[in-house]
């Protein structure tokens, strides 16, 4: 009897205790979860820099070029494994195909067909490929931008045709990719 009343007064207890704790914002601990994974790719990537000293003289591209190429390989070499949805996670992808979504039906039919000029068809990106030179650099929109994890400097969110990607802008290198975000095109 008195163990039963000591198991009842435990489960209570714990009852209680479990009903103080406030429930957790599933969004917000994705982009907690986001922001570890961030850094950790951010520590891995001083230690990398260190190695890979920066161009003093920055009136020579291919001087510039070199360090880039150097730079992403290096990356590229210690990341073997990575692939697609390492640094964004399977909640924080989730949240950012219905940001996504959200911001695709928002835009005009002259801002859709624009995502998709100047890119080939049959485009393919990958984690740890070098951002193709050939396709313009093109940017998430701000108001888009306003809806994301903040990134640090060094890293950068790109919508290049159905692609999401997060990219390092020293190495040029594309971290993450999350594919299918935005609807086939129409041409």
């Amino acid at each position: 009897m008195v163990r039963s009343l000591v198991v009842l007064g435990f489960t209570l207890f714990s009852i209680h205790v479990a009903a103080q704790q406030p429930p957790v914002n599933p969004v917000a601990q994705s982009m907690v979860d986001f922001h570890k994974r961030v850094d950790e790719y951010m520590k891995l990537r001083a230690a990398i820099t260190k190695k890979i000293p920066e161009v003093k003289e920055t009136g020579d591209p291919a001087k510039i070029s070199a360090r880039e190429q150097a730079l992403g390989e290096a990356i590229a070499a210690a990341r073997p494994a990575a692939k697609p949805g390492d640094l964004f996670g399977p909640d924080m992808s989730v949240y950012l195909k219905k940001t996504l979504a959200e911001d695709w039906k928002s835009r005009s039919p002259a801002d859709r067909k624009a995502l998709f000029e100047e890119i080939p068809n049959g485009l393919q990106l990958k984690v740890n490929q070098p951002y193709p030179t050939t396709i313009p650099l093109v940017s998430a929109p701000a108001k888009l931008l306003a809806e994301l994890p903040m990134l640090p400097e060094a890293l950068e969110y790109r919508l290049v045709d159905r692609y999401f990607l997060l990219r390092d802008r020293d190495a040029n290198l594309i971290l993450d990719v999350l594919p299918g975000v935005l609807p086939s095109r129409t041409r």
